[in-house]
């Protein structure tokens, strides 16, 4: 027998050899052989096709006045999956200037846009009418119009809270 084995060796080896590897592949392919909860899951946030877009002054978010507006609009985002983004007013801080900022967000399809400070709230006098398809909210400012809500510039934690809702309101209300 060891002469038949010792003759056989190579043979012997390789048909061993083809059996792991048919069986590893075996394992690999036949249905049922994979966990479904070793894969794990997605970390990627799925967005609904509603925009929540925020006009601020050139300070952009280091302005005190937009940190409370912006947490208010995550907060939104984390509850409604609505996409939110923001854009600075660049060069002189007036309505007439804020108002080409204010009109591309508007072009940018946001269902609803977020104003805080003078210039960006001014904007909303100006360019507001001529998108009647947008929602305007204003934060601690004055503006009138169809499609224009005013909220204070209350605590932050007051305007935290009242701008989510808004968001909330105008991207599945």
């Amino acid at each position: 027998m060891k002469a038949w084995i010792g003759a056989h060796r190579g043979l012997l080896l390789a048909v061993g050899a083809a059996v792991v590897i048919t069986a590893a592949v075996l394992v690999a392919v036949l249905p049922g052989s994979h966990r479904a909860d070793s894969i794990p899951p997605t970390r990627a946030r799925e967005y609904s096709q509603q925009q929540a877009c925020l006009l601020t002054s050139d300070r952009g978010l280091a302005d005190a006045a937009a940190v409370p507006v912006w947490a208010g609009m995550q907060d939104a985002s984390a509850k409604t999956r609505t996409r939110v983004m923001y854009l600075a007013v660049a060069g002189e801080q007036s309505a007439a200037n804020a108002a080409p900022f204010l009109a591309s967000l508007a072009q940018r399809h946001c269902t609803v846009v977020l104003t805080v400070g003078a210039a960006p709230g001014g904007a909303v006098a100006i360019d507001g009418p001529k998108f009647p398809g947008t929602r305007f909210v204003i934060v601690g400012g004055t503006a009138t119009g169809a499609n224009v809500t005013v909220l204070p510039a209350d605590s932050p934690n007051a305007t935290r809270s009242s701008v989510a809702s808004a968001v909330e309101s105008a991207t599945h209300g």
